[in-house]
């Protein structure tokens, strides 16, 4: 990410930086250290081969035939009668791609869940869809098992479904799911698949950009104590300078993920060097976003100035959050 005038504070949390003035919506970090940055991935059960020695076409199924063969599994991922509430998570690609038709398999593979009219309860996707929209995370982080069942804890849920799809033919789409338990990392279902004709052309089943290019972002206001807002390194407006800036530490639930990432955000810094108000542009899990926030509200900085005066202005800002093995 290129930097303008860098501003950098080093931090035992990670490094934070005064971000390209003129970025205003950066794409997606990559990590310095892969080794403590990549979470734990999923290993589904791998699609039976369909190449040319396989003459064979594949069985083409319904979703409902993935739903019956999940619940038989149910008691494997830790659900037990009367106590079995389920959260749905959208299907990807194996690399965490956004999938065009992930979100709408999710949404009827969780209302077969719901229409079983047994003790198995299903958490509200329009709740999950809310809350990933607001976190702003990656799509890519849900092909992590200890991001899934933070999630599945965050809303009560007793297992969590994950699942992934991927092309076998032109036309035919193979989904692969299983169940992980929300407290218990040795509680995991088999993997069940279905395999799906596609309804779209199969140039059009390819990974959505993730995030999009433009979140939607909750509003700044356009004056601050009487003063036009403006944005940092632009229109003649100078930077701040922070000279007061707590560490963002990592969560509990972080470390024991083992989890490494970076927040990026965006805040307004009065003309009294106080941080006005503050935002989220990429997010992060294992509630890193809350410490985040009210670190950052907490700075103290030397306004931009504008001709010689000072004004309020919004600057972005990179957080990155390293947790390291114990040993």
């Amino acid at each position: 990410m290129l930097v303008h005038r860098p501003l950098a504070i080093l931090l035992a949390a990670g490094l934070l930086s005064l971000a390209d003035s003129r970025l205003s919506y950066p794409q997606e970090p990559k990590p310095t250290d892969p080794q403590a940055s990549k979470p734990p991935r999923l290993i589904l059960k791998s699609a039976p081969s369909n190449s040319a020695r396989d003459s064979a076409p594949p069985k083409i199924e319904q979703l409902s035939d993935l739903a019956s063969r999940l619940l038989h599994y149910t008691g494997d991922a830790g659900c037990q009668k009367d106590n079995c509430k389920v959260l749905v998570t959208d299907f990807v690609f194996p690399d965490g791609a956004t999938i065009p038709n992930g979100v709408q398999w999710a949404d009827e593979l969780s209302l077969l869940f719901a229409d079983q009219k047994n003790s198995i309860q299903v958490i509200d996707r329009s709740l999950f869809k809310d809350f990933w929209e607001k976190a702003h995370l990656f799509a890519k982080v849900q092909t992590s098992e200890p991001v899934a069942r933070w999630m599945a804890r965050h809303f009560g849920a007793t297992v969590v479904l994950v699942g992934q799809a991927r092309m076998i033919t032109d036309d035919v789409v193979q989904l692969s799911a299983r169940f992980l338990n929300a407290a218990d990392e040795n509680l995991i279902s088999p993997s069940s698949e279905v395999n799906l004709r596609l309804t779209i052309a199969s140039v059009a089943f390819s990974p959505v950009a993730d995030p999009p290019a433009i979140p939607i972002l909750p509003p700044f206001p356009e004056t601050i104590d009487g003063g036009k807002v403006y944005r940092a390194g632009t229109q003649g407006v100078g930077l701040p300078s922070c000279y007061n800036t707590p560490n963002p530490l990592p969560t509990e639930a972080s470390r024991s993920a083992n989890f490494s990432g970076t927040i990026l955000v965006e805040g307004v810094i009065g003309v009294d060097g106080a941080m006005k108000a503050v935002r989220i542009v990429q997010g992060a899990p294992f509630d890193l976003n809350d410490t985040a926030l009210e670190t950052i509200k907490s700075w103290k900085c030397k306004p931009a100035t504008l001709e010689g005066k000072p004004v309020a202005s919004v600057v972005p800002i990179e957080v990155t959050i390293r947790n390291f093995p114990q040993h």
